[in-house]
């Protein structure tokens, strides 16, 4: 018997796809965190004049990647009075630890939506022993959708 090959070759994914794929990050937005990283701390009329973009299309996009945890925001004063917010890249392990933690929530958060999901089944089987209709499933089924959709 022929030995079957149990590899699939892939190809990498392109550092775009990568972020877009699991960061949710736009090509705008990786192009102002390339800026940011590049400059290692910058403010916002740095990174308007350097990606070319407009200001608001720049802050929103700064502030999405504040939210991921990849760009870590600071405040600072001027010494001329006034603030200003202060951008720099948060570094691989820090984004990696995050990373990880997000994921160990979500997975958690599964897990109890699943215990409430079976919780609520066999309730419903108890209050119907001798049904053989298929509904009870069916309703725990179409509620576990409707959650999923809700959040």
């Amino acid at each position: 018997m022929d030995a079957v090959e149990t590899t699939v070759p892939t190809e990498s994914p392109t550092v775009e796809e990568l972020m877009r794929d699991v960061f949710d990050i736009s090509p705008t937005e990786l192009e102002v965190r390339q800026q940011v990283m590049a400059a290692g701390e910058t403010t916002i009329d740095d990174l308007v004049e350097t990606v070319d973009r407009d200001r608001s299309v720049v802050s929103r996009h700064l502030n999405h990647l504040v939210d991921l945890g990849v760009v870590e925001k600071t405040s600072r004063v001027l010494p001329e009075g006034g603030r200003v917010n202060v951008y720099a890249p948060r570094s691989e392990d820090v984004v990696r630890r995050k990373r990880k933690h997000g994921l160990y929530a979500s997975c958690l958060d599964a897990i109890e939506l699943l215990e409430e999901v079976n919780e609520e089944k066999i309730a419903m089987m108890a209050e119907n022993p001798n049904s053989d209709d298929h509904n009870v499933g069916r309703s725990v089924v179409d509620r576990l959708l409707s959650l999923g959709d809700s959040s």
